[in-house]
This record gives structure tokens, C-alpha cells and sequence, in this order.
């Protein structure tokens, strides 16, 4: 194999991160025109749908697939799994937490935390809006990271390479580099949920014989949750959350291990 090659299979993964930054670069500094929400969210909403297709285009141009195959639902089963684990992940997470003397409360409904200084036209409206952003965003991500990144660095570098370039890519993504406060607390308080978060995808995306379906059941139904069920959880020291995180992704991983594979399509 040579350099030239080995650099093409990886430009698809830099021409992602490099649009996600583009797009962040532009759309924070938009913010301070809007005094309501729901343009926000709508503007959010559209800037998954740009990365969405970087994505398809990179998929035709690179995997040589149809579309058809790429989002083919090979078994409903994994997808039902999908589900199943991320209700898993939430019930270890919060029991770990409040275990370790962590405090759970209920939040405002929708759940518009780091929101609280924009107004709403009317709750509905935010609502719709809040929910196609995170739908749209687990979609998103997916075909993006697992759909696109971990299917063509396996193909080339075996399974768990290409489960860990396409964490990589996936954790670079969440890193706001245009906003320095932003990023001390993504570093303290979500890099760990990411880079697992990462992994785990990345297992049940090949567990499933790369059944994108699985994963963005999984991404969707935990995106769906903190918008709908606004938990708040205030921990009583700074290493609980890690604990907790670490405790919940290896259960559903070891579940998600022995669980049997089917491939029946239904």
C-alpha cells in the first residue's frame, strides 16, 4: 500500500471534521442576532443536514456502495438491541450515580439547559424544532462516523482500527475549537461520554454487521430522552460522573457481547 494511498483513505475523515469546524465557525457568532430560541435550533438543525450530506457524497465517492445498501436494515433484531441498551445505559447510569450519593431532579420540560437566556415564540415550536435537531444529529453522526468513517478505515485496517479512527473523528467533532471556554468544559465534563459513546457504537455498528439502523436507534432514543425527560443529576464529587459512565457503557458492552446474533429481517 502506498503513502498516496494510505492519505487518500484517511482525507474523507479530515473533509468531515474540517466541514463540522467550518460550520461551527459560522454558526456560533449567528447567535447573537436571535433573542429567541427557535431559530437556534432550527439553524443547528440545518447544519447536520450540511454534514449529512458531506457524508452521502463521501459514501458514493469512497465506498462505491448504493445508498440502497448503506442503509439496507439487515436485521431488526440488532435495531430492537439498539434500543434496548441505550434504556440499559440510562438505568445504570442514573441507579450508578445515585448510588454513589449523587442528587436526581426533575428539570423544566423540554429540557433547555444552557438555553435559559433566549425566549420562545411557544413551547410546541421549541419542542419540534429541540427534537429535530437531536434526531437529526443522530442521524447525522452516524451515517458520518460509523456509516462512512469505520466502514472505509475497516475495510483497510482491520475492525478495531476503524473503531477507534472513527471515535477520534467523532470526539474532534464535539470540541467547539472556536469557543475556549467551551472546550475546558467539554474536556472535564463530556469527553469520557464521548470517546465512550465512540467505542461503543463503533462495537454494536460491527456487531451488527454494520447495520446502520442499530446504532441510530441507540444514538436516537438517548438524544430523545434528554429532550423529553429533562433528568438533572448534581454529582457529589467530581470522579462519580466517570464512574458512572464507565459502569454503564460496560454493562450494555458486555450485554451486547454475549447477546446472541440474529440476522433475520423482518
Amino acid at each position: 500500500m502506498t503513502a498516496e494511498r494510505t492519505w487518500r483513505i484517511f482525507l474523507g475523515s479530515f473533509i468531515l471534521l474540517i466541514v463540522s469546524y467550518f460550520i461551527y465557525f459560522i454558526r456560533y457568532p449567528t447567535w447573537q442576532f436571535f433573542s429567541n430560541i427557535e431559530p437556534i435550533f432550527a439553524l443547528m438543525f440545518l447544519s447536520y443536514f450540511a454534514v449529512f450530506l458531506v457524508a452521502i457524497i463521501l459514501l458514493l465517492k469512497d465506498s462505491k456502495k448504493s445508498l440502497s445498501i448503506v442503509f439496507k436494515n439487515n436485521s431488526s433484531f440488532m435495531i430492537m438491541a439498539g434500543l434496548f441498551l441505550a434504556l440499559i445505559y440510562l438505568g445504570v447510569f442514573y441507579l450508578t450515580s445515585f448510588g454513589l450519593g449523587s442528587s436526581i431532579e426533575l428539570g423544566s420540560f423540554p429540557n433547555l439547559q444552557g438555553y435559559e437566556n433566549y425566549s420562545v415564540y411557544s413551547i410546541p415550536s421549541v419542542l419540534v424544532l429541540y427534537l429535530l435537531f437531536s434526531l437529526s444529529g443522530a442521524f447525522s453522526e452516524e451515517v458520518a462516523y460509523r456509516g462512512y468513517i469505520q466502514t472505509r478505515i475497516s475495510a483497510k485496517y482491520g475492525v478495531v482500527v476503524g473503531v477507534v479512527v472513527s471515535t477520534l473523528f467523532f470526539s474532534l467533532q464535539h470540541i467547539h475549537v472556536f469557543q475556549i471556554n467551551w472546550i475546558s468544559q467539554f474536556l472535564q465534563n463530556q469527553l469520557i461520554h464521548v470517546v465512550l459513546f465512540g467505542i461503543f457504537t463503533g462495537y454494536l455498528f460491527y456487531k451488527s454487521k454494520e447495520n446502520i439502523w442499530s446504532v441510530v436507534a441507540f444514538h436516537v432514543l438517548l438524544n430523545t430522552f434528554s429532550v423529553l425527560v429533562p433528568i438533572m443529576i448534581s454529582h457529589s464529587f467530581w470522579f462519580t460522573f466517570y464512574v458512572a459512565e464507565i459502569i454503564s457503557f460496560a454493562v450494555i458492552t458486555l450485554i451486547l457481547h454475549y447477546l446472541p446474533p440474529k440476522n433475520k429481517s423482518f
